[in-house]
């Protein structure tokens, strides 16, 4: 790691820790705020900046105050919509289970630290008819279906429903969890959640989601830290054989010890040296170029080589499998063996009135190369993902 790196990441520590860490020799926040904004790290970068005695006269300290105030009303705002919601749903019978940012945001010291781009919810496909109408009703405007969630948005909050934690793409992880419910308890009300050891397997598997679709940030790997300081008693033979059935497990033991080297001094190892460089130079999501490599190593399948990634990418974007479309095409939902007539319905659409994301793809297969693929599958091998 570079000084600079090193120094974002006691920043981040001081915060989560509430108490100030020595920063190394020569770190400047002036230098280091391109890479706070890169990874959307801003509002602990800044609380550990002022806990260890960076002068808020800085031109980057200026900035990321500004930015820390806009966030923790913005903060404020997605809480108290989220909220509201919970207390609807709770009102009309209506099952729920929170995901993702909606439970991170109160494990942080201050739920301000956490930044939460969408509002995830798990529901029952069943009762949406009747959700539908309560959200819509709360101010909220339809934008669509994607693969596994339904898109709700407000002037305050970007709101997914899942009727799946996991879309089915992932076919290990989406057997595993299913509809989601199988693990879930209620509690006094129709909120329902999840153990803190199976809520910390959907964390990781989240986290394993977006690392093979091409980069995953120092948010998310902080969100795992902050997690096993809270939960530090947790079940961990549990967790193990139960992220043995996802094909994790191996990732899972690299990315504590990658932890353990970002916050509590560890070692580093081939295994960690290789998720440490990925997550420092994907930012917060990756980049458009590392999806369409990471798209490429994983469509190789069980071969020891990427290859032909040219030719696999355009057959999985003409004949996708149903589970990747049905939000798109809901009749799918009930009639799957109607993929092989709704693929040419889907060509024509894509090219009349999806034209955006039909050119996206072309733009895609032009960047697409065995050599980038494989240097992405070797990078996902060493860190730990079996293919």
């Amino acid at each position: 790691m570079t000084e600079t790196q090193k120094g974002v990441l006691t920043l981040i520590k001081s915060a989560i820790d509430e108490s100030a860490y020595p920063l190394p020799e020569g770190f400047s926040i002036n230098e280091a705020y391109d890479f706070i904004i890169k990874h959307r790290v801003m509002m602990p970068a800044y609380d550990g900046a002022v806990r260890c005695g960076i002068s808020k006269n800085e031109p980057a300290m200026q900035k990321l105050f500004k930015i820390y105030v806009n966030g923790m009303m913005k903060s404020e705002k997605q809480l108290e919509a989220v909220n509201k919601i919970y207390a609807a749903f709770n009102e009309n019978g209506i099952d729920y289970l929170p995901l993702k940012g909606c439970n991170m945001k109160y494990l942080y010291p201050k739920p301000e630290l956490r930044a939460m781009g969408d509002a995830d919810i798990l529901i029952r496909e069943e009762q949406y008819p009747k959700i539908k109408k309560i959200i819509s009703e709360m101010g909220f405007e339809d934008k669509g279906e994607c693969v596994h969630h339904y898109i709700w948005d407000s002037k305050v909050l970007n709101l997914e429903l899942h009727t799946e934690p996991m879309p089915a793409v992932y076919k290990k992880f989406q057997s595993y969890y299913g509809n989601g419910w199988s693990r879930a308890m209620k509690t006094e009300t129709n909120r329902f959640v999840y153990s803190p050891e199976d809520n910390f397997i959907f964390v990781i598997t989240h986290f394993a989601k977006h690392y093979l679709e091409g980069g995953i940030g120092l948010r998310h790997i902080t969100d795992i830290y902050v997690y096993l300081k809270k939960f530090s008693e947790m079940d961990f033979g549990y967790i193990e054989t139960e992220l043995s059935k996802t094909g994790l497990l191996k990732f899972y033991k690299n990315v504590l010890k990658t932890v353990d080297y970002y916050f509590k001094n560890g070692e580093a190892d081939e295994a960690v040296e290789t998720i440490s460089e990925y997550i420092m130079e994907s930012g917060n999501w990756g980049t458009k170029k590392s999806h369409v490599f990471a798209d490429g190593a994983k469509n190789g399948g069980n071969s020891e080589k990427a290859k032909g990634t040219k030719v696999r990418f355009f057959f999985k974007a003409a004949f996708p499998p149903a589970g990747s479309i049905k939000g798109i095409y809901p009749i799918l939902k009930k009639a799957p063996f109607l993929l092989p007539v709704i693929w040419p319905v889907r060509w024509v659409d894509a090219f009349l009135f999806r034209n955006k994301n039909f050119n996206e793809n072309i733009k895609k297969l032009e960047i697409m190369n065995d050599e980038n693929a494989e240097i992405y599958r070797e990078k996902f091998v060493k860190s730990g993902f079996d293919f």
